[in-house]
């Protein structure tokens, strides 16, 4: 099978910036993992070797644009379930004290 285009590479990571921004955590992440392998098939082939060091890194780039933007997502969802957890701890000891 041949390696994607550099091209495919840049419209992979515009898929997952817009399933990022729906809130797509786990589907951004396995479709990372897909792109890490065809990063990796890119640049073994003729293909990859061939390409300019400025568009090679431009998908750097972009890539850790997407990692820095998943990593933000996943620490908000942790924020909010740190406090959602502390809420109902909270109501929990609220319910207790006042005998309901």
């Amino acid at each position: 099978m041949p390696p994607v285009a550099l091209d495919d590479l840049f419209a992979q990571l515009q898929t997952m910036h817009a399933q990022l921004q729906n809130g797509e955590l786990e589907s951004v992440q396995v479709l990372l993992n897909q792109h890490d392998r065809d990063v990796r098939d890119f640049m073994h082939a003729a293909v990859g070797r061939d390409a300019g060091a400025d568009a090679l890194g431009n998908l750097l780039y972009a890539q850790l644009q997407l990692q820095d933007r998943l990593r933000d997502a996943r620490d908000e969802a942790a924020r909010q379930m740190r406090s959602t957890q502390q809420a109902g701890h909270a109501a929990r000891a609220y319910l207790a004290t006042s005998g309901g």
